[in-house]
């Protein structure tokens, strides 16, 4: 009887000292900000305010209030060559959308592009397709903007894709694709 007792007693302390030993191990749990498809649904649902300066005597201040996606989609459209503001808005809803998503996710805005667009810019020789200009042609698509730096080339990375209507300032039918990776 004292040994079967004994035995227990025995056995519940090593099971308690694995226990113990084992939770003071540090497991990798994965992607610090969860999957793409949890980004990219922070992306669609997730709303913020950017708020910037407009250019001019009077000193005011413009907010717009949108999704994540749709201030990407707005910042993309706008034209910053000679205007500052439009700049200043840019600069700022990408920062935002860093900021929302964290800073091991990636997100680039691409739209489709025409085989003419590809033929026309090949033959001038210059990065512009379709009189944009773009940072790469992948999978007969031209980014046009990139939110957050490339995952390391060793990393373990899910992706997802979200297709979101151009806005109304584009004569394009065809929906831009926004692609989230996260490591």
């Amino acid at each position: 009887m004292t040994s079967t007792v004994l035995d227990v007693t025995v056995l519940l302390l090593c099971v308690s000292a694995s226990v113990v030993v084992l939770g003071g191990v540090d497991v990798d749990p994965g992607p610090s900000g969860g999957t793409a498809a949890d980004a990219a649904d922070r992306l669609t649902t997730e709303t913020a305010t950017v708020r910037y300066a407009v250019d001019g005597g009077d000193g005011g201040h413009r907010s717009v209030h949108a999704t994540l996606v749709e201030l990407l989609v707005a910042a993309v459209d706008v034209e910053t060559e000679a205007d500052t503001t439009a700049a200043r808005f840019r600069s700022l809803a990408f920062e935002t959308v860093a900021d929302a998503l964290g800073a091991r996710t990636r997100v680039d805005v691409r739209r489709p592009i025409r085989s003419v667009d590809r033929t026309a810019a090949t033959a001038a020789g210059n990065d512009e397709v379709g009189g944009e200009r773009v940072t790469g042609v992948v999978d007969e698509a031209a980014t046009m903007a990139s939110v957050g730096s490339l995952p390391p080339r060793d990393a373990d990375v899910s992706v997802a894709v979200v297709r979101h209507p151009a806005s109304v300032a584009r004569a394009e039918t065809e929906p831009l694709r926004i692609v989230v990776r996260v490591w």
